[in-house]
């Protein structure tokens, strides 16, 4: 019988779901400041892991957390003692006796409050910045601790949840939206940290890497980190496969911050890995995430295909190099139809030396006289276009390059152009909403310099000018154009 059964009054034979259920109610009540210091600390003493059916456990943690949250959100004198409580709880751990660990690792668990609700998880960030060197600490102890050990050691499974778990704390203590400058120290322990607990590290330690100042190098030293285990991928733990995740997948950080870094350091590491790490490297780290139309994705992302040309650049001749040679094939082929069927055909126009002006003439034959076919709009293109996603949201404040691309390859004949007998240079066109949807007229891009393309205009009378037009008017109207300034 703990002391926790005696404080709640319970049989003692009251099993961890029953007594986690009376530690709730108790602390969802009233509860004056004594007895609540005295119930916590006696929940610390009587936790473990139960080794209960998953299911069970599961409600067993959330209890706990739940009842933990309330005691949290009463005072910032409570949070601060909880605190303290905590971390001198898990600073006795020696980690000599595999079940003290095991039920360390429960209870550095639970310390993360990965349950507990946001509200008195993000209560606590002002204790984890009061006692962050603390923390960081105990981490580097049980690092240098979790080094020494096998991982075949008993103990060694309770000291990398324990680790693992406690550094969890800085996902979820701070505040989402602040406390970065406590991620950022925290982080530059993670790639040592990950190396030494790999088991137990989860998608949360992957994430928070991201905070590391040279992450990108991090992320290619884990690569080959994790190709150098001798262990089947399952074994390897689940950050293993986020890791895949975020250097390769769908909104993944590595490509939004720019792969050829990582590249480049793996370009060095390569030709020191096996065939089966190599081909390891391609299942997990360029196959697996994109489990979604692979192809359309390589055809998409210029930053994939460099990739698969660094792979296929290493001329291994494995099942797997062969694959990546036949998929970077297959993705050029996609892009060459993609572009013939999305994109006008170059051949047959005038060249123009002003695109500016080329925008003009398009606005005159397409907008307003319509017998430029098909018209264009931006709306149905960006449903059509299979290359990338275009969002106008996010990118109509400035030039979309495949709008600007898909008229600059649109072919005018010199047929089309003896049907101008009018054009009108300035602002408001619709050929310049589909190119900046969101455009202001503020800045100079549509600015037209040159008069130059006049002459691919036979029949051309009359020509509205506004301050788009910087170039100097001919100095003779020998055609009988007609200016008109707006």
């Amino acid at each position: 019988m703990t002391k926790l059964h005696t404080l709640l009054r319970a049989q003692p034979d009251e099993e961890p779901p029953e007594l986690s259920q009376k530690l709730l109610n108790r602390l969802q009540g009233f509860t004056p400041e004594s007895e609540g210091r005295a119930l916590i600390e006696a929940s610390i003493e009587w936790v473990d892991d139960f080794e209960l059916v998953q299911e069970i456990q599961k409600r067993v943690d959330e209890r706990i957390n739940e009842a933990w949250s309330m005691f949290v959100l009463l005072t910032a004198e409570e949070r601060a003692w909880f605190y303290d409580v905590m971390l001198d709880a898990l600073e006795q751990e020696k980690f000599v006796d595999p079940r003290s660990a095991r039920r360390t690792a429960k209870l550095a668990e639970l310390f993360a409050l990965r349950k507990a609700s946001l509200e008195s998880s993000y209560a606590l960030r002002e204790e984890l910045r009061s006692r962050h060197a603390r923390v960081l600490k105990l981490l580097a102890a049980w690092n240098t601790k979790g080094a020494l050990l096998s991982p075949e050691d008993p103990v060694f499974r309770g000291l990398s949840c324990s680790a693992a778990s406690l550094f969890e704390v800085y996902f979820n203590h701070p505040h989402y939206m602040d406390d970065d400058d406590l991620r950022v120290e925290a982080s530059m322990l993670l790639p040592r940290l990950i190396r030494t607990f790999y088991p137990a590290c989860t998608p949360v330690h992957v994430y928070m890497l991201g905070y590391h100042p040279d992450y990108l190098a991090e992320v290619a030293g884990l690569i080959d980190f994790y190709l150098s285990l001798d262990l089947t991928k399952d074994a390897k733990g689940k950050a293993y496969y986020n890791l895949a995740s975020s250097f390769f997948g769908e909104g993944s950080p590595v490509l939004e911050r720019g792969i050829a870094p990582v590249l480049e350091l793996l370009e060095q590491r390569m030709p020191n890995w096996s065939d089966s790490q190599f081909d390891e490297f391609v299942d997990v780290f360029v196959y697996y995430p994109l489990l979604r139309q692979p192809l359309l994705q390589f055809a998409r992302s210029t930053d994939r295909r460099l990739v698969l040309e660094l792979v296929a650049a290493q001329k291994r001749h494995t099942p797997r190099a062969v694959k990546v040679v036949d998929t970077l094939c297959e993705a050029n082929a996609m892009i060459a139809r993609i572009q013939a069927d999305g994109m006008p055909c170059r051949e047959g126009g005038v060249a123009f030396a002003d695109f500016n002006f080329k925008l003009a003439v398009i606005e005159e034959l397409m907008y307003k006289q319509q017998v430029l076919r098909p018209q264009f709009d931006i709306g149905v293109f960006i449903q059509e276009y299979a290359m990338r996603r275009i969002s106008i949201a996010e990118e109509g404040d400035r030039p979309i390059p495949e709008v600007r691309e898909y008229f600059e390859r649109l072919a005018l004949t010199e047929q089309d152009l003896s049907l101008v007998t009018k054009l009108v240079i300035g602002t408001g066109q619709q050929v310049q909403q589909q190119i900046i949807p969101f455009w202001n007229g503020e800045d100079g891009y549509f600015d037209v310099h040159s008069l130059e393309d006049l002459r691919h205009l036979p029949n051309l009378s009359v020509m509205q000018a506004g301050d788009l037009l910087k170039a100097d008017l001919p100095p003779s109207n020998e055609n009988d154009l007609i200016w008109v300034r707006i």
